[in-house]
């Protein structure tokens, strides 16, 4: 029973992860588009809306 519950836990700590790392992948792309698409048209955020 130990082991079986070990198990599972090492999966789901996994799991968290790669959530976590696909987030934090996804996450940084974005701002590194923003960035460029600030950069391009030299525009701040706030002049936008």
């Amino acid at each position: 029973m130990v082991s079986r519950l070990s198990m599972v836990s090492r999966k789901n700590v996994t799991v968290i992860n790669f959530v976590q790392g696909q987030v934090s992948i996804g996450f940084s792309c974005t701002v590194s588009k923003i960035q460029n698409a600030s950069n391009s048209r030299r525009i701040s955020p706030w002049e936008v809306i």
